[in-house]
């Protein structure tokens, strides 16, 4: 973790690595698959926070705030989504099959691959 936080842009630097070594047919498919699934598990993730800065962004100029309880209970549900796809790629692979039943995710990920 210090050497990812230590290299200017190594976040950008990763996700671009990410989305390009899947176009490489010299790695095994099924690792091929999991990074494009993590590609696509954070954008989607994104999407989540996004929506959050841009609700307490609308609600701080019109003088209007969220209880704590909601933006928390977002957060958990991200966290949870998040645990339980990564437990189940986790699994899935060890088990030699590919992680392809995460609803949305790996839909788009399989027309994707190649």
């Amino acid at each position: 973790a210090t050497l990812y936080r230590s290299i200017p842009f190594g976040g950008l630097i990763a996700f671009l690595g990410l989305s390009y070594l899947p176009g490489n047919f010299k790695i095994n498919r099924l690792v091929r698959f999991n990074m494009q699934q993590a590609v696509n598990l954070d954008i989607a993730l994104f999407v989540p926070g996004l929506i959050a800065s841009l609700s307490a962004l609308a609600g701080g100029s019109l003088g209007v705030q969220l209880p704590d309880g909601i933006s928390e209970i977002g957060s958990d549900a991200v966290f949870v989504a998040l645990v339980a796809s990564i437990g189940y790629s986790v699994v899935s692979s060890l088990s030699g099959v590919a992680p392809d039943k995460i609803p949305g995710i790996s839909e788009a990920v399989t027309q994707r691959m190649p």
